[in-house]
């Protein structure tokens, strides 16, 4: 650790810092304002019933899954855009934007077809029968919303790498207020509707998604930086090649993304067999620790984009250290969180709800949820220097291995054979994190050293 700081102890690299920096605020605000809108869905669902907020919880395990697949295909656009930025290849740039925005179209149907079809999954794995009807009302609810949220992600993920972090930010803010409104109004009633609890704020959602892609295509489209750039008027002819590049790189990001949330999901389902008590708290704890996440996250993406950016300029020794930085500014962000929940857990829980069941499931959990922090930093900032390298096979692999062959098992053993229920499953999330966290940063360390 000592050779890496003096290598990025110079004043390039104090100037390569203050950069990513600048970059990684907004997309941070960005990630916070992103993830709030379902801390907002999780607590006014509470503030309803502990029928909804479970309902929402077990929705959110199965959404999630399918939503970091596409998401991980469209972060494929953020290092071919940003390596085009750096080759200053406009028309690279412009059938960056085009491609991203067929892509989301097509790749919404099936996903909204999926989701109004998984209510017999629901009764297959034994979710409890009351909750059953809500979660299923709530999954075909965002159904109706996935092509504006597609359309989002591929405008957000080239904004990206072309550095505009700040217009996602202030897309994101604005969405903030249409959530509580629409929230408030759909789930309990009024103005001419009948109260609506979970399935409400599936249709709140779905506003929000509307609002912000149009906000984005707006910007996308006036925006100075984009001026001689054609992004929606010179439409170039879809080639097959440029399709298969984003499906080469995001695929394996899909599914490496899928396996981790996977993880997550395969959790709250295993929960959802327990008592209402446990499966709130547990996505209260679940909601916290995301919250911290989103920390690292925002700084993973400026890693992507400023990695990939020397990447186009073929300024490897400089993209190695912008990689090696993000790491570090990690390891200090998730010491952070993982202090405040170790001090605040009560007082965390209590923003969510009043139950004393429901807080105490949590706080267990929340002490769980600190000690993965250091690792959650780590992977993902070193995954996100491997995205703006376009490396994604081996993490890909690393995924599967971590949070599958290894993380999973390990957490079933504890949670079913050693009778430790539900902190035995959040064990499997900190044996898949740190195994990941160990393999992606030592992956980047193979690919960037110097003989």
């Amino acid at each position: 650790m000592k050779q890496i700081i003096n290598k990025i102890n110079t004043a390039k690299h104090r100037i390569e810092a203050k950069t990513l920096l600048k970059l990684a605020v907004p997309a941070i605000l960005a990630q916070v304002a992103q993830m709030s809108l379902g801390v907002i869905d999780t607590i006014m669902a509470g503030r309803y019933s502990a029928d909804a907020l479970a309902a929402i919880a077990i929705g959110v395990s199965i959404f999630n899954p399918i939503i970091v697949f596409i998401i991980g295909i469209f972060l494929a656009l953020s290092p071919i855009t940003a390596q085009f930025n750096g080759e200053e290849n406009k028309k690279g740039v412009r059938q960056a934007f085009q491609s991203g925005i067929v892509l989301a179209v097509l790749l919404a149907l099936p996903s909204s077809l999926l989701l109004t079809s998984l209510e017999p999954l629901l009764w297959q794995i034994g979710i409890t029968e009351k909750i059953i009807p809500l979660t299923s009302g709530y999954l075909e609810a965002l159904a109706w919303g996935l092509i504006p949220l597609y359309c989002f992600f591929a405008l957000r993920f080239c904004n990206e790498g072309m550095f505009a972090t700040k217009a996602i930010m202030y897309c994101s803010i604005a969405a903030i207020p249409f959530n509580v409104v629409c929230n408030y109004w759909f789930i309990n009633g009024g103005w001419g509707l009948a109260p609506m609890g979970a399935v409400g704020v599936g249709w709140a959602t779905v506003v929000v998604w509307c609002v912000m892609a149009l906000s984005l295509i707006s910007y996308t489209a006036l925006a100075k930086r984009y001026h001689g750039y054609h992004l929606f008027t010179h439409w170039i002819k879809p080639k097959l090649k440029t399709y298969s590049e984003v499906f080469k790189i995001g695929l394996p990001m899909g599914i490496g993304l899928g396996m981790e949330v996977a993880l997550f999901g395969a959790v709250g389902l295993m929960i959802g067999r327990y008592s209402v008590p446990e499966i709130a708290g547990h996505q209260i704890a679940l909601n916290i620790s995301s919250m911290a996440y989103t920390i690292s996250l925002g700084l993973s993406v400026a890693v992507t984009a400023r990695v990939g950016y020397h990447i186009g300029k073929k300024d490897r020794i400089q993209a190695r250290d912008t990689g090696y930085m993000g790491i570090g500014f990690g390891v200090i962000i998730s010491c952070v969180t993982a202090i405040a929940m170790v001090l605040f857990n009560q007082q965390l829980a209590q923003i969510f709800t009043a139950d004393t069941q429901v807080i105490t499931v949590a706080v267990q959990l929340l002490i769980l949820a600190a000690i993965f922090q250091l690792s959650d930093g780590i992977q993902v900032n070193a995954s996100g220097a491997l995205r703006g390298m376009k490396d994604t096979k081996v993490p890909m692999l690393i995924c599967t291995v971590a949070y599958w062959v290894i993380g999973f098992p390990v957490g079933y053993i504890f949670a079913e054979h050693f009778g430790m229920g539900v902190r035995g499953y959040w064990l499997a999330i900190i044996t898949g994190l740190t195994l990941s966290a160990i393999l992606m940063t030592r992956r980047f360390y193979q690919l960037v050293r110097v003989p």
